[in-house]
């Protein structure tokens, strides 16, 4: 198992690239928007959400930008990514050992989470 990234929740753009990039000297790396659809298959968000990427040697912090979080409580997203040596068989694992499996999928792709026995978000990938 290898750490892939983290994820966070931002109030938005500006604050995230002064502390990711300007403070800290993390190199933006990719701009792009969650569908709602997964938004809501995953972290139970009716919206879009944009997610900036900041990378700097083996660190990767995914950053989900989400303004409108004076209006509702801020979506549940932190969460930790790892990649595993095999995806298929930790599923597998998780339903037997009552562990949540998250699945969210679009026409492009399939991303995975597990809640661990607190709540705590896991992005799983294949590694």
């Amino acid at each position: 198992m290898i750490l892939n990234h983290v994820g966070i929740v931002n109030e938005n753009k500006e604050k995230a690239e002064r502390f990711y990039g300007d403070f800290l000297g993390l190199e933006k790396t990719k701009e792009a928007m969650l569908p709602k659809e997964l938004s809501e298959q995953l972290f139970n968000y009716s919206s879009e959400i944009k997610i900036m990427v900041f990378e700097k040697d083996e660190l990767k912090i995914e950053v989900f930008i989400c303004p409108d979080s004076e209006k509702r409580p801020l979506p549940d997203i932190a969460h930790i990514g790892l990649f595993l040596d095999d995806l298929p068989q930790l599923i597998n694992k998780a339903a037997e050992a009552g562990v949540e499996l998250i699945i969210g999928k679009t026409a492009d792709k399939t991303v995975y989470f597990l809640k661990d026995f607190t709540g705590n978000l896991l992005e799983i990938k294949q590694k």
